[in-house]
């Protein structure tokens, strides 16, 4: 297999990707070349870095060489093409690999190409796919340490933003009477079913659906994993859905943004606690 690596800017970076795709490549990737951190885009916006990397793979030289000569007559544009060999590898046992169970008090979460680390305990097979969530990501990892370590017996939640419905469904594997799982985006309410079914747990103590399904919930927990900006504007609509002294649990957020939360929600919630990670945070809040 060959790589095509060509530095160029986000303008210029569709076409290339057209052409790449149009000459044979099998797969293109993007990355920042200019140390550029897309930490928080607006809701609906797909930004990319101002100069970035494009990555083409290629089964074929002849794909290689057409893909080459198409690059420097057709795309108008300043760029920089590195042609790489790449050594054949097992794909597949490379990105398993970067998987591995994790545990969150009685709670292990472990991929499909992996034994259960605990048949007899409490435990959730979840694989990496479409929506964001395996655990992984600090931010993930801090709502399930905190989900893992309290007393969710009888309670209702509420999983905001429930992506992969990792939240949700740890949430129920530790006794919580009933969840609700809630997102913007189609391909998180198919992947957290899926997820449900995978796991063999009850559709019944579930709900899943857009925000209009919570409209009349009064929670005992709401616990979201989004970012900074929507948890602003999200912060009275959490206060309607919550029980008196309910528990808000709130992630996506930068360590240096703790401040700023804290003060937005200081007037209708009590901080108990802030949790951090690898620069990320976990807050736990009551409802006053």
């Amino acid at each position: 297999m060959q790589q095509l690596r060509i530095q160029t800017n986000a303008d210029a970076a569709e076409q290339i990707e057209e052409l790449l795709f149009t000459c044979g490549a099998v797969s293109v990737v993007y990355e920042d070349a200019a140390d550029e951190p897309i930490l928080e885009p607006s809701l609906g916006d797909h930004p990319l870095w101002s100069k970035l990397f494009i990555q083409a793979h290629f089964t074929s030289e002849q794909g290689v060489q057409l893909a080459t000569k198409a690059l420097e007559n057709n795309v108008h544009v300043d760029q920089h093409i590195v042609l790489e060999q790449v050594a054949e590898q097992d794909w597949q046992a490379n990105f398993q690999q970067q998987f591995s169970a994790m545990q969150f008090g009685p709670l292990w979460i472990y991929p499909s190409w992996q034994d259960n680390p605990a048949p007899e305990g409490i435990s959730l097979q979840l694989d990496p796919g479409l929506a964001f969530g395996t655990g992984h990501h600090a931010t993930t990892s801090l709502c399930l340490n905190w989900l893992g370590n309290h007393d969710l017996e009888n309670c209702t939640v509420i999983d905001f933003g429930c992506g992969s419905g990792i939240l949700a469904l740890a949430a129920s594997r530790l006794n919580a009477k009933h969840v609700y799982a809630v997102d913007i985006d189609p391909q998180a309410l198919i992947a957290t079913k899926d997820n449900i079914s995978r796991n063999h747990l009850s559709l019944d103590k579930f709900t899943i659906g857009h925000s209009d399904c919570i409209q009349s919930i009064s929670s005992d927990i709401i616990i979201a994993n989004i970012l900074a900006a929507p948890l602003q504007e999200l912060r009275d609509s959490f206060h309607q859905h919550l029980k008196p002294q309910g528990t808000l649990v709130i992630s996506g957020i930068l360590e240096s943004q703790v401040d700023m939360i804290n003060e937005h929600y200081s007037c209708l919630f009590e901080t108990l606690e802030v949790y951090l990670q690898d620069d990320w945070a976990c807050i736990y809040l009551e409802k006053l």
